[in-house]
């Protein structure tokens, strides 16, 4: 930026001998007193833009450079294998009527629906357990074994995961199972809860049902699939 030197007045300043204060003031008709502004109207305008850019262009890399990571960090946490249901597709020791009564066990599936096609990760075995429980009560274990999710189901996609909850050689209690029965009876149906951790995956909360009526079409129930960091305060809960 140039800075242009005050024109002098043409015919020099013009100096009042008259002031009241003694003092030689110029005349209006001189040069005037004070601030003397360089530049024009429109160069005002252009500097005052000029200046506007600059801090909306440091506001916008800013914003992008603190903003970035956080965004980032929330799509690694939801990005997941879609939609997991879990239905059951078997059962023994629950029919009051049996004698001697039979050990207790659910088939049950893991449905895996609307995976990314990018989606690619091994899940389960080792310490993964899922409990089935009614009304707070543990029933059931089942280990979930190692599996895999491809997004593209060209590539060895699983869509259907099976495993087995037993309750080992133990038998459900009879008052239990005549609560559970006398709820199908009155209700029409009979809620269980699946949960628990899949290493790799992360910590499972389902639910499936018994109808009374067994021509009716079972509701499927969308999973909760919680991040692997979020499950200490579930398991200890």
């Amino acid at each position: 930026m140039c800075l242009m030197p005050a024109p002098a007045c043409k015919d020099g300043a013009n100096l009042d001998n008259h002031h009241l204060n003694g003092r030689r003031a110029k005349s209006k008709r001189g040069c005037a007193d004070g601030y003397i502004d360089y530049f024009e109207p429109k160069e005002h305008l252009l500097i005052c833009s000029c200046a506007f850019g600059y801090i909306f262009a440091m506001c916008v890399f800013c914003f992008t450079v603190l903003y970035t990571p956080v965004a980032s960090g929330t799509a690694n946490l939801t990005r997941g294998p879609g939609d997991i249901f879990v239905r059951l597709i078997g059962k023994s020791g629950l029919d009051p009527g049996t004698s001697p009564p039979t050990s207790l066990a659910f088939r049950l599936a893991m449905d895996f629906d609307r995976t990314p096609p990018t989606y690619r990760r091994c899940s389960g075995g080792g310490n993964s357990l899922l409990r089935v429980s009614y009304h707070d009560m543990i029933l059931a274990w089942a280990q979930v074994p190692y599996f895999c999710v491809y997004g593209d189901r060209s590539i060895g996609h699983v869509g259907t995961l099976e495993v087995e909850a037993k309750a080992d050689a133990s038998v459900l209690r009879e008052e239990v199972r005549n609560l559970l029965w006398s709820e199908i009876q009155v209700v029409g149906k009979v809620e269980f809860d699946v949960d628990g951790e899949v290493a790799g995956l992360g910590y499972l909360r389902c639910k499936f049902f018994i109808l009374k009526d067994k021509a009716a079409d079972v509701p499927k129930s969308l999973c909760i699939l919680l991040p692997p960091s979020e499950n200490t305060c579930h398991q200890n809960g």
